[in-house]
């Protein structure tokens, strides 16, 4: 690769590592804000259709979520491939990985939309547990339109993704933003009878096509106005066991992380609807008490991302001393982020909560959602450390403790839960049986952390005395 070959965006990525770290983290945290304010004013219309829509959210969410993580998933195989080869000054070889990142999540997308269309209606049933019909007609009706287009928002994800591989966050961030103010628009006229009235269809079908045009943006830039550094090379495309060995290591992993989280929502929310004080209501605060977390965590979220190309561009280049300080830069910043977000939101929680229990229909609810906020709150400093430390093993290529870390962490969960269950009599110890096993798995990772730092500086070391540098 020559030097002049080098967009602005590649020359940031493989520079200051802090530099670096802001440069992907903010624009990220930007897109990420606009995508989660998009989702929660989402939930916010959808509640407006009552307690059934809402809480059919909550049990179409696992679903939902396990397309995005196979799309994150490959995406991040991608991501991390890519920027080691940008590090390693190999641009013929980063164009095939991105092609090849394209032609598998198609193939995935293909798979998806057939899976879920021929078993949607039995899988909703299985996870709704003992939500009521009219609960499971909502589902049926939100889930559909989202399986039919099942390959624009594996697409999405992915290229997202790409962009970012090669220090392109700024163009991730458009295409977010973009999706979500088009989204924003056609919700309340896609969703009620002033508009077509098609109710969780339409809050679906929208999501769709802000979607759609996300997409089209990305493949304008990349096939039309070619402006990117990457290419798509499909001219005599050929699988190469290599490229497709680094993406699923740490793809493969990634995937099955963002799948885990959702297996465990499917048990947390059969958990709630069994427990005492429990049921529909239950199912909706803990789905809308997320939402708002998640975008609370999104700072946090944003750092992890960009952890992920600038450190392993910089293992790709073979800079210990970049992997290091991006890495504990990320860190820091992302738990003084935290320790301030979850003060602010403890003291104003009944307030913020008023966007989901505007309702006449889903009022009662405010008590109990501020309730499982506050607690839930007390892990946010240390999810900001556990998020690092996952982004660090992905970056690496070492997807599998990523992944062992995201199993460790969530499916403590479910027995802690499920035992809070059966021996109290209330929601508030579920709640805080959630609480502990978060902080409990983000140590456990930190740790692994602070050890494989440790093992890849003697490697590095070694590395710097053969070569006699």
């Amino acid at each position: 690769m020559e030097e002049q070959e080098k967009t602005k965006d590649v020359e940031t990525l493989l520079g200051d590592p802090k530099k670096a770290i802001l440069a992907m983290a903010i624009p990220t945290t930007i897109a990420l804000v606009a995508q989660s304010v998009n989702n929660l004013v989402d939930a916010m219309w959808v509640s407006g259709l009552g307690r059934d829509s809402l809480a059919a959210v909550g049990i179409v969410f696992p679903l939902f979520f396990i397309i995005i993580g196979i799309s994150n998933g490959v995406g991040i195989g991608a991501a991390s491939a890519i920027s080691k080869r940008i590090g390693a000054e190999d641009k013929a070889g980063a164009d095939r990985t991105a092609a090849h990142a394209m032609v598998l999540i198609l193939i995935a997308s293909v798979a998806m939309m057939a899976l879920f269309l021929a078993f949607l209606e039995p899988i909703v049933r299985l996870i709704g547990g003992g939500a009521s019909e009219g609960t499971i007609q909502e589902c049926l009706s939100y889930a559909y339109p989202l399986a039919v287009f099942v390959a624009v928002f594996m697409l999405v994800g992915v290229l997202s993704s790409i962009l970012r591989s090669e220090g392109a966050a700024k163009r991730s961030m458009y295409i977010l933003i973009i999706a979500a103010v088009i989204n924003l628009v056609l919700d309340p006229f896609f969703i009620y009878d002033y508009g077509l009235g098609l109710g969780m269809a339409g809050a679906a079908l929208a999501t769709v096509l802000a979607e759609g045009v996300a997409l089209a943006v990305i493949i304008y830039w990349y096939f039309v106005r070619k402006d990117m550094y990457l290419r798509f090379r499909f001219r005599g495309f050929r699988f190469e066991a290599p490229i497709i060995k680094d993406i699923f290591k740490v793809g493969v992993p990634a995937a099955f992380q963002m799948m885990i989280v959702s297996v465990v929502v499917i048990f947390m929310n059969m958990i709630l609807l069994e427990a005492n004080g429990g049921g529909d209501d239950a199912v909706a605060i803990y789905s809308s008490g997320w939402r708002l977390l998640s975008i609370l965590m999104i700072p946090t979220m944003g750092i992890a991302s960009g952890i992920v190309p600038v450190c392993a561009a910089a293992y790709g280049a073979r800079r210990y001393d970049k992997v290091k300080a991006a890495y504990n830069y990320g860190i820091k910043i992302s738990v003084a982020f935290m320790v301030v977000v979850a003060a602010v939101t403890m003291v104003f929680a009944p307030d913020i909560l008023m966007i989901f229990t505007y309702d006449s229909g889903t009022e009662h609810l405010r008590d109990g959602m501020t309730e499982f906020l506050r607690i839930s709150l007390l892990f946010l400093p240390f999810v900001a450390v556990g998020a690092a430390a996952e982004s660090l093993f992905q970056a690496l290529g070492m997807g599998t403790r990523a992944l062992v870390s995201t199993i460790f962490r969530n499916f403590l969960l479910v027995p802690v839960c499920y035992l809070a269950m059966v021996t109290t009599s209330g929601l508030t110890y579920i709640w805080w049986g959630s609480t502990f096993s978060e902080i409990a798995g983000c140590l456990f990772v930190a740790a692994w952390a602070v050890l494989i730092i440790r093992v890849i500086s003697r490697e590095f070391e070694a590395e710097r005395k053969l070569s006699g540098t």
